[in-house]
């Protein structure tokens, strides 16, 4: 079973195409991904209404810096994933930029809103779908405080020390097409355990000048057999199992 544990389906222009390929080539289960205070109700609409996604809802640090009133309006966020913790197979995308986000007035609201989060997923008994580029060192050190069922990191590219903390700690590494070309993204399939690892195609962000699509995910799968050397129909039945293991609401 193939399972695209991150994708931001809403921002796709032709989504019943998108639909159906993905269906065509084999995907059977897509997490939609929030980011905005706008996008959490049109993901959960998008997950009423097409059986093949699953709402995962939070706020990623980008909304921090384009909405000025965030701090404002994220009880009625928080609000909103209460009210559909049933639907909610996670919480995310969530966690820390320090990378793509250079004004680093912003990072201390950063944390404020992650820790909201944290602590939502903590009381909600969610797993969490993190984004951590530039601020590893920061997220890494914010998350013992809470206890989560599970942590996927996602699209890890960071330092090798916080990947080596993040294998000891027991988190999952969710894998994107940057495979094909990025020596950091093949070096963190070497190093995690095929049992921790998740595939995602954060789509629609483009590789290599190609839009990202769930059915992409394919093209990860066969990379990573090819890096770890193992059969290609076991490297998806373990997969598979990881993402049972940590999104267990996608199989209810």
């Amino acid at each position: 079973m193939l399972i695209d544990v991150h994708c931001h389906a809403n921002l796709y222009l032709e989504l019943n195409h998108l639909i159906k390929d993905s269906q065509d080539a084999g995907i059977e289960k897509i997490i939609a991904v929030a980011m905005s205070v706008i996008s959490q109700k049109r993901i959960l609409e998008l997950c009423d209404h097409h059986d093949l996604f699953y709402p995962s809802l939070g706020i990623h640090p980008e909304e921090i810096q384009r909405n000025k009133q965030i701090f404002d309006i994220i009880g009625s966020v928080e609000q909103l994933i209460r009210e559909n913790k049933s639907k909610i197979c996670c919480i995310g995308e969530i966690g820390l930029d320090h990378h793509f986000i250079i004004d680093q007035d912003t990072y201390i609201l950063q944390e404020k809103i992650f820790n909201l989060m944290l602590s939502l997923a903590q009381e909600l008994k969610l797993p969490v779908n993190l984004h951590t580029k530039g601020a590893e060192k920061e997220v890494f050190e914010m998350l013992p405080s809470y206890n989560i069922p599970n942590v996927n990191i996602h699209w890890y590219s960071g330092p090798e020390q916080f990947l080596k903390e993040g294998i000891e700690r027991g988190y999952y590494f969710s894998i994107t097409p940057a495979i094909k070309y990025s020596t950091i993204v093949r070096k963190t399939v070497s190093m995690v355990d095929i049992d921790h690892l998740l595939l995602e195609s954060d789509g629609p962000v483009k590789y290599s000048g190609r839009i990202g699509t769930p059915m992409m995910i394919k093209e990860v799968l066969n990379t990573i057999s090819d890096i770890k050397k193992v059969d290609l129909i076991e490297v998806e039945s373990r997969i598979e199992s990881n993402t049972r293991d940590i999104f267990p609401k996608l199989f209810n």
